[in-house]
């Protein structure tokens, strides 16, 4: 029998433990990646549209990339317009960016953006989905 000085503690552990279910639940995936060039301003990223995901996130390797607009086009022709306007340095991410109205098929993103440097290896960016 557990002594009742000790039955808030455990049900604010009990309730801790269920408010965090939720986010562990949450799976990201994958949704493909592109070396971005120097000459270049726009680039597309396609995702399979198999799956149902509520935000993206865009990462960078390699070099720091600036990017100006981002673009995510749906499976069902929708697309949803967003403005990043951030630089991400090589080995960060944008925020995850949330889809309107609700989980969507990505079909692809559209990527427009300025790379920092205009000598070496080419920055690399992935995308990800949340399911």
């Amino acid at each position: 029998m557990v002594p009742k000085s000790l039955v808030p503690t455990f049900l604010g552990f009990v309730l801790g433990v269920a408010a965090s279910a939720p986010a562990a639940a949450q799976q990201v995936d994958f949704l493909g990646s592109r070396m971005v060039a120097d000459l270049s301003e726009t680039d597309v990223i396609q995702a399979d549209g198999a799956e149902r995901y509520t935000a993206v996130r865009l990462c960078v390797a390699q070099r720091a990339v600036h990017f100006r607009d981002l673009d995510v086009f749906f499976a069902n022709g929708g697309h949803q317009d967003s403005i990043v306007r951030l630089e991400i340095p090589a080995g960060d991410c944008t925020r995850w960016i949330d889809l309107r109205g609700g989980a969507r098929n990505i079909d692809r993103i559209v990527m427009r953006y300025d790379t920092l440097v205009n000598m070496g290896v080419q920055a690399e960016v992935s995308a990800y989905g949340r399911r």
